[in-house]
């Protein structure tokens, strides 16, 4: 089960209030994606892609939940969490290595 609602994320997404970490941000430039196609997967999320919840290492208290999915053809793994102040934090956006 995860820790944060996926349609508290995709809320956060569609308000505009959401930040992309910038490793996040270059690991999808590596998949030759960018924001619109970061924000574009999350908001095609369905709960069936929830994988697993992990500790931040990082920010201690918080936590992370990681979903895998298909987006243009490319296996992904991404993690997501919700700040503090409301906002959806995609932590992680990569290809899924174990796919």
């Amino acid at each position: 089960m995860s820790t944060y609602p996926l349609e508290e994320v995709k809320r956060g997404i569609r308000a505009g209030r959401y930040w992309i970490t910038r490793q996040a941000g270059l690991d999808a430039m590596d998949l030759s994606l960018d924001e619109e196609d970061v924000k574009d997967c999350v908001l095609r999320l369905e709960e069936r892609h929830f994988f697993k919840t992990m500790a931040s290492t990082r920010r201690a208290g918080l936590s992370q939940d990681v979903y895998k999915c298909r987006y243009c053809g490319l296996p992904i793994y991404t993690k997501l969490q919700m700040g503090r102040e409301g906002q959806a934090v995609v932590i992680s956006f990569k290809r899924d290595e174990s796919a």
